[in-house]
C-alpha cells in the first residue's frame, strides 16, 4: 500500500514533484558548500591546516580568485552569507511548493471520493454508513494529507542527509563510515517499530471511526435517547471509546518517543566512541575533528527524523486504503454520467411495471417485490397501500429509477427506465418523503435548491399550491424565515408543506409523496390533501399512505403484501 501511495502522489504531482525534488537538490548542495566554506575560514583563523581537506580549501581559494575575491575572512563571511541567503529562498518557495502539493492531493482526493459518491447507485449509498462516509472524507483524507508531508519532509532529509556524508567523506572517510554504521544500524534496529506504528494507525482509524458512528447515532436519535433517559449510556458509550481513541494515540506516542530515547542514547554512545577512534586510533587534525564533529551532529539527527518519518507515514497509510476502498466500492456502482443541462421528459402514457421483481440482498431468496405487472396512467392520482414491509417503499425507489429491478422491466411511457434516460426521468420528478429534509437556512433558500434560477414569483406560486403561502405571509422575515436544523423551527406540517412546494418548484410530470402525511395531526393532513385536490389531473401522483383521507381521493389503489399485488382496484368508489 505504501508503494501504492507514492505512486498515486507523484502521478498527481507531474512535473512539480520534480521541480520540488531538484529545490532539495539545490537546499543540499548551498548546505555542502556553506560547510564547505569553513574550511578556508578554519585555517585564516589558526586553527591549523585541514588535513585531508587541504585540497578542497585549494579548490575554494580559486574559485575565490576567479570570482575576483581576495582570500581573507572578509570575502568567505560575505560569500557564506550569500549562500545562506540562497539556501533560505529556495527553501522558501520549495515550502510554499509542498504546501500546494499536499493540499492539491488531498483535494483532489476529497473530491473524486466525493464525485464517486455522488454517482454511485441509491443502493450502494444505503449499504454504507454516513458515520463512515463522514470519516473517510474527513479524518482520513486529513491524515493522508499529513502523510504526504511527511514523505516529502522525508525526501528532503534524505538529500541533506547524503550531501553532509559526501562532504564527510572529503574530510575523512574511516570517520565518515563510522557514522554511516551507526546510522543505518540504528534505522534497522528501529524498523519493527515502523510495523508497530501502522498496526497502531489501524486500530487508531477503528477507533475514530467508532467515535464517529456513536456521534451520529446519538445525534439522530437524541430526542428518544432523552425521552428513555438514555443519556447515561450514551456518555458511557462515547466514554469507552474516546478511551481507546486516547490509547491509540499514547501507544504512537510511545512509539515515537521510544524512537527517540533509543536515537539519544545510543548518539551519546556513539559520539563518546567517535571521539575516541578520532583522537585515538586515527589522529584528525583538530580542525578536521571540529568540521566531522559538527558534520556527525548533523547526520545522525537526520537519520533520527528519517526514521520519525517513516512511522508517522506508516501510521497513516490504512487510512489512504480506506479512501480508496471506498472509491473503488462507489465506482463499482456509479451510475450514468449526469450531464450538465438535462431536458425535463414529459409524461404523457404512464409508468409501467413488467414483471419486475427486486431484492436488497443478491446472495438470499428475499425478494422485497416480486413479480409486479403494474400501470400507472398519466395524470391520474394512485395511491399504494400496505402493511410495514410489503415492499411501498421499494417500488417508490423503483419508480424514481434509484433501484434497478433484478427482473422485469420499468418503463416511462414505454422507454426503459435504465441508462442516460435515468436522469431525465428525475429531472421530471418531485419526491415528498416522510422524514422532509431541509437545510438550516432560509425558506427562500430551502426552495431554490430545486430549482435556482426561479424567481419569487414562482415560490410564491407553489407555496399557494402547497397551501403554505398563510403561513410563510404570517412570519416577519416572510420567505427570509430560518427554518432552523433540519426544518426544527417549523411544525411537522409546515416542514412537509415547504418540502412539497420545493417538489412542485420543478414542475414536474410525476409527484410521488411517500407516507408524508402519516405522522402529521388531522389539520396538517388536511392541508397537505387540499394541495393534492388542487394538483388532481395537472400532473402523475403517487401516494404512499395508510389514511383513508388520503387514499379515497385516488383514481386507482395498488394493495401490496409480502412484496406481490394481492389488490388492485380500477377507479376508487371511497372518494
Amino acid at each position: 500500500m505504501l508503494i501504492r501511495y507514492i505512486k498515486t502522489l507523484f502521478e498527481y504531482a507531474g512535473i512539480r514533484a520534480s521541480i520540488s525534488l531538484f529545490l532539495m537538490l539545490i537546499m543540499g548542495l548551498t548546505q555542502g558548500v556553506g560547510l564547505v566554506m569553513l574550511v578556508p575560514f578554519l585555517e585564516l583563523i589558526g586553527l591549523g591546516e585541514t588535513g585531508g581537506a587541504e585540497g578542497l580549501a585549494t579548490h575554494i581559494n580559486g574559485v575565490l580568485g576567479w570570482l575576483g575575491l581576495p582570500v581573507n575572512m572578509t570575502s568567505i563571511l560575505c560569500l557564506y552569507v550569500v549562500i545562506v541567503s540562497a539556501h533560505s529562498i529556495v527553501a522558501r518557495y520549495r515550502e510554499v511548493l509542498n504546501s500546494k502539493i499536499v493540499n492539491g492531493f488531498t483535494q483532489v482526493m476529497r473530491q473524486s471520493l466525493y464525485r464517486a459518491l455522488s454517482r454511485a447507485e441509491w443502493l450502494c449509498f444505503l449499504r454504507s454508513k454516513t458515520s463512515d462516509i463522514t470519516h473517510v472524507l474527513t479524518i482520513d483524507i486529513q491524515r493522508v494529507g499529513f502523510a504526504t508531508q511527511q514523505l516529502l519532509q522525508l525526501i528532503g532529509k534524505i538529500i541533506i542527509v547524503n550531501v553532509y556524508i559526501v562532504v564527510a567523506l572529503v574530510l575523512s572517510v574511516p570517520m565518515t563510515v563510522f557514522s554511516l554504521a551507526f546510522g543505518i544500524g540504528f534505522l534497522l534496529l528501529m524498523h519493527p517499530l515502523n510495523r508497530k506504528a501502522q498496526r497502531t494507525g489501524e486500530d487508531l482509524r477503528d477507533s475514530v471511526g467508532n467515535m464517529y458512528t456513536a456521534i451520529t447515532e446519538h445525534l439522530g436519535g437524541m430526542k428518544i435517547a432523552k425521552s428513555y433517559n438514555l443519556g447515561n449510556r450514551h456518555q458511557e458509550t462515547f466514554r469507552i471509546i474516546t478511551n481507546g481513541i486516547t490509547d491509540q494515540v499514547v501507544n504512537f506516542a510511545k512509539i515515537n518517543t521510544a524512537t527517540r530515547m533509543y536515537y539519544e542514547i545510543g548518539a551519546a554512545v556513539a559520539l563518546a566512541a567517535f571521539f575516541f577512534v578520532a583522537v585515538v586510533l586515527v589522529h584528525i587534525p583538530a580542525a578536521n575533528l571540529l568540521l566531522i564533529v559538527f558534520l556527525f551532529a548533523r547526520i545522525l539527527p537526520g537519520f533520527s527524523m528519517i526514521q520519525q518519518c517513516m512511522q508517522r507515514i506508516t501510521n497513516a497509510i490504512p487510512s489512504f486504503g480506506a479512501v480508496l476502498e471506498m472509491k473503488k466500492r462507489f465506482e463499482a456502482a456509479k451510475e450514468p454520467l449526469l450531464e450538465d443541462s438535462i431536458r425535463p421528459f414529459k409524461l404523457n402514457k404512464g409508468i409501467s411495471f413488467s414483471n419486475v421483481s427486486f431484492r436488497y440482498d443478491k446472495t438470499r431468496q428475499a425478494w422485497a417485490l416480486r413479480d409486479v405487472d403494474l400501470m400507472i396512467p398519466a395524470r391520474t392520482m394512485t395511491a399504494i397501500m400496505g402493511p410495514s414491509g410489503a415492499g411501498k417503499s421499494t417500488m417508490a425507489d423503483l419508480i424514481l429509477g434509484l433501484l434497478s429491478p433484478d427482473q422485469g422491466t420499468v418503463k416511462i411511457d414505454g422507454k426503459p427506465l435504465s441508462g442516460d434516460f435515468l436522469h431525465r426521468w428525475r429531472q421530471s420528478v418531485g419526491y415528498v418523503p416522510q422524514d422532509t429534509f431541509l437545510f438550516h437556512d432560509t425558506i427562500r433558500a430551502n426552495l431554490l435548491w430545486a430549482l435556482p434560477n426561479a424567481e419569487d414569483k414562482d415560490l410564491w406560486r407553489v407555496l399557494r399550491l402547497s397551501a403554505v403561502d398563510g403561513f410563510v405571509s404570517s412570519v416577519p422575515q416572510g420567505l427570509d424565515a430560518v427554518v432552523g436544523d433540519r426544518g426544527g423551527w417549523l411544525s411537522g406540517g409546515e416542514r412537509q408543506r415547504i418540502a412539497l412546494a420545493r417538489a412542485l418548484l420543478r414542475e414536474p410530470s410525476l409527484l410521488l409523496l411517500d407516507e408524508a402525511t402519516s405522522s402529521l395531526d388531522t389539520e396538517s393532513e388536511e392541508y397537505i390533501n387540499e394541495a393534492i385536490d388542487r394538483l388532481h389531473g395537472k400532473l402523475t401522483i403517487v401516494v404512499i399512505a395508510h389514511r383513508s383521507a388520503t387514499i379515497q381521493r385516488a383514481d386507482r389503489i395498488v394493495v401490496l403484501d409480502k412484496g406481490r399485488i394481492v389488490e388492485g382496484v380500477g377507479y376508487a368508489v371511497m372518494r
